[in-house]
Formats: structure tokens, sequence, C-alpha cells
């Protein structure tokens, strides 16, 4: 059975290329301290990551779907 753990903020596979210093965060979600950061520079990052997949995507639909997005993580919970 896969044991995978993903990030509690935005879900990221927690993998070696992934992992931060939080064991529940990923270094995208983290500084280096491991400090979880803000939640409006998380917002930013998965709107951007949305538009990245999506090139048609406008800012404002990216950012309502991260804000969705969001809401889902047990970290913003």
């Amino acid at each position: 059975m896969d044991n995978m753990k993903f990030c509690y903020a935005c879900a990221a596979p927690l993998t070696p290329d992934f992992a931060g210093p939080n064991p529940d965060c990923c270094k995208h979600c983290t500084d280096e301290q491991g400090n979880v950061k803000p939640r409006e520079a998380i917002h930013a990052g998965i709107a951007q990551w949305f538009k990245s997949w999506q090139p048609n995507l406008d800012d404002d639909t990216a950012r309502v779907r991260a804000e969705h997005y969001l809401k889902a993580m047990p970290h913003w919970a």
C-alpha cells in the first residue's frame, strides 16, 4: 500500500523534490524554518499554478478557484 503524504496547505506530494523543513507541508508553502507562509502567498501560488496548466483562465477565475481549493486543505480548515 502506498503511504504517500501530501502537503496540508496545498496538497503537493511530499516527495523528496517537494519536501520541505516542515514534515506536514511542502517547500513551496514553508519558509526555511518550516513555518507555513501566509495564506495570501499560498493562495497566489495556487492561482498561478491553475493558470500554468489552463492558459486561457483569467486572473479572477483563477483566484476564485484557488480560494475553493484552499478550503479543502487541512491546514486552512
